[in-house]
């Protein structure tokens, strides 16, 4: 379970160093990250695990197709796990594939109801699927949810997104 802790937080290292291909593309500014060294240190103890590292490093290559394959692997082992959820809701929305992407975000939220990266993401597709309303709602509660967590920098990107679609 530290394990899938840790891969979280990789995800959302691996998925922030790439723009949403949704219109939300000038609100989300992020510099590279060290996501490869840390995906070094994700352990490979079961093949779930194993398959969430590689849809992760597939993530950080840009291999969308790719990560939704090995988060889908996941999901084939451990149904409720949410970090595949997450990791190929990304990789759905960087596929354009808006619907499925939301679709994987709302899984996990079900599951676990303040999974601040789901209602980030699921921002984004609900602003690609032309939802206003619904891409202000979930921004609002990203950023409350990263507040809560002190990740202020998150935080900061979902209010000037936010601002920016308000603007619009």
């Amino acid at each position: 379970m530290k394990g899938l802790k840790f891969a979280v937080a990789i995800i959302a290292l691996a998925t922030l160093t790439h723009a949403p291909k949704a219109e939300a593309t000038s609100l989300f500014n992020n510099p590279q990250t060290a996501a490869a060294k840390l995906i070094a240190q994700v352990p490979a103890e079961n093949n779930a695990e194993a398959s969430l590292k590689r849809g992760i490093e597939r993530l950080d290559k840009e291999d969308y197709q790719g990560a939704a394959t090995e988060f889908s692997n996941v999901l084939k082992i451990e149904p409720n796990n949410i970090y595949a959820y997450v990791g190929r809701g990304a990789a759905r929305m960087y596929l354009n594939e808006y619907q499925l992407a939301k679709s994987d975000f709302d899984s996990a939220l079900k599951i676990t109801p303040d999974i601040s990266l789901a209602y980030y993401f699921r921002g984004f597709t609900n602003l690609a699927l032309k939802d206003k309303a619904a891409a202000l709602a979930d921004l609002r509660q990203a950023s409350t949810l990263f507040k809560q967590e002190n990740k202020l920098d998150l935080a900061q990107k979902a209010d000037n997104a936010i601002k920016e679609i308000e603007a619009s």
